[in-house]
């Protein structure tokens, strides 16, 4: 049943409209967004972080997922807006080469006032983390893109920032502040640029945890897709559960009551 009053559709990627980051549509996906944004807003909001803002704006523009760079939410765009408001644009940043222009803001300095996590560090050492446990230690600010524990990476299940934020969290006794859904920072950046509250979006993913109880728990709607990394006990295992479970996006505009006007 549809909730009342959806105002904004944020829709997840990697595993809810491609198959994986950069991969081919999910059938019925490219032809569901464009149903959906010809009557609602739509924001693709997603946790990927081994691909810069543009080259993911550009692949998604040839698909047909997206009508305009801006309309594109990355963990990287609140960083860029969050940390130097807060004084916190220098310090050890952790990234993948190939995402790295998303933050040339970042004066990376092993004594600056912060700790960065942007990579799932599949090609980091412990020894790697030793200067970033050390100024968490002596008190720097310590932040994280997201805290997904994995994701698909072709036809294997692979660990995400999660695990890598929790070692540092665990050793240094300092929690990270999460950049990317679900948290309130990204939503919240997203609310103010739509002039749409919380309780009018509704949140599309594969992930039951962080895209979709986390949303609800947020005042929003989260509907989870059968599609990506979901797994049949995902759809009852975390608390709140979701507002609806589809099969995939290709059956969310007939959830949302949208008729296509245009055969």
């Amino acid at each position: 049943m549809k909730p009342p009053n959806i105002r904004l559709v944020c829709l997840d990627i990697d595993g809810t409209l491609t198959d994986g980051v950069g991969g081919p549509a999910i059938p019925g996906t490219v032809e569901a967004v464009r149903e959906i944004r010809r009557r609602i807003p739509v924001r693709l909001v997603t946790n990927t972080t081994s691909l810069p803002h543009r080259a993911l704006a550009e692949g998604l523009m040839r698909q047909g997922f997206l009508d305009e760079p801006a309309a594109l939410v990355t963990p990287a765009t609140v960083a860029r807006r969050v940390l130097p408001e807060r004084g916190h644009a220098r310090g050890i940043l952790f990234v993948e080469p190939g995402a790295r222009e998303d933050f040339a803001w970042c004066d990376e300095d092993p004594a600056g006032p912060a700790v960065l996590l942007a990579t799932e560090g599949h090609g980091l050492g412990i020894a790697d983390m030793q200067p970033a446990f050390r100024r968490l230690l002596d008190g720097a600010a310590f932040y994280t893109l997201q805290r997904n524990r994995y994701y698909r990476k072709g036809d294997q299940l692979v660990t995400d920032l999660g695990p890598l934020a929790a070692f540092l969290a665990y050793a240094s006794g300092r929690e990270a502040e999460t950049l990317g859904k679900p948290s309130p920072l990204l939503f919240d950046s997203v609310t103010a640029e739509s002039g749409v509250r919380r309780q009018e979006i509704a949140m599309v993913g594969d992930d039951a945890e962080f895209d979709v109880s986390a949303s609800v728990a947020l005042g929003m709607a989260g509907v989870l897709v059968r599609t990506g990394k979901f797994r049949p006990e995902d759809a009852t295992r975390f608390t709140p559960r979701p507002t609806a479970v589809l099969g995939s996006v290709a059956e969310l505009p007939a959830w949302l009551g949208i008729v296509d006007a245009h055969p």
